[in-house]
């Protein structure tokens, strides 16, 4: 079984995030993509970020009735997400599956301050989708040449197989949708376009009153 793991805060879970499992999994022909919830990237400063009981219960309640896309909170269950112990955790313990980590652009762009970015890029798979307004170019990346070399371009038409020390950078012309924008709109008041959030999380939204107020925002 080819697996892909979309790491993500989730904060909250938007249509982007589900169009870009969805199409993936076309392209590289997974089989089945986690929504693996992370507490909050270890190379970044702490930032304010909503429970992860609610963000995972978002997720859940999100992919509700997907046969191929699932929520994982196996990173919140071990507190720290390094996404190099992820990745070899599941390649141990999973070996008759081929796993693959789903991520943007921007996490290409900071790739070289993730914990063993070397061994990341040698020994495992990343699927780097572009994001609209924040493309990124090999050339520019701060990762040596030979790390470099092993990350090739996905042209439209082709079906590039995963495997482990190959990684690939994609567009698939995903929805410029902002997490960090929705949070702003949602705490400002305004009113969200009805295809960026599922009805079902944003009355799980609503219910909790996310996004309103500074103390739901804590781990």
């Amino acid at each position: 079984m080819k697996v892909g793991i979309l790491g993500g805060t989730f904060d909250p879970i938007h249509s982007g995030h589900s169009y870009i499992a969805h199409r993936v999994s076309r392209t590289f022909h997974l089989d089945r993509v986690l929504f693996m919830v992370s507490h909050y990237p270890p190379h970044k400063e702490e930032p304010k970020i909503t429970s992860s009981f609610h963000r995972y219960a978002m997720t859940a309640i999100e992919l509700i009735g997907e046969q191929t896309l699932c929520a994982s909170r196996w990173e919140l269950d071990r507190r720290v997400s390094y996404t190099i112990k992820t990745l070899e955790s599941f390649k141990t313990h999973h070996p008759q599956h081929e796993f693959c980590f789903v991520a943007g652009s921007d996490s290409l762009k900071e790739i070289h301050l993730w914990k063993d970015c070397g061994k990341l890029l040698q020994e495992h798979c990343f699927l780097f989708v572009q994001r609209p307004g924040n493309e990124v170019d090999l050339g520019n990346l701060n990762i040596s040449p030979p790390l470099r070399d092993r990350i090739k371009i996905v042209s439209q038409g082709t079906a590039p197989s995963i495997g482990y020390g190959h990684s690939f950078l994609v567009t698939l012309e995903a929805p410029a949708i902002s997490s960090t924008k929705i949070r702003q709109e949602l705490a400002s008041g305004e009113s969200l376009a009805q295809d960026v959030i599922s009805p079902s999380v944003m009355r799980y939204i609503k219910k909790h009153r996310l996004y309103e107020d500074k103390h739901d925002r804590f781990e």
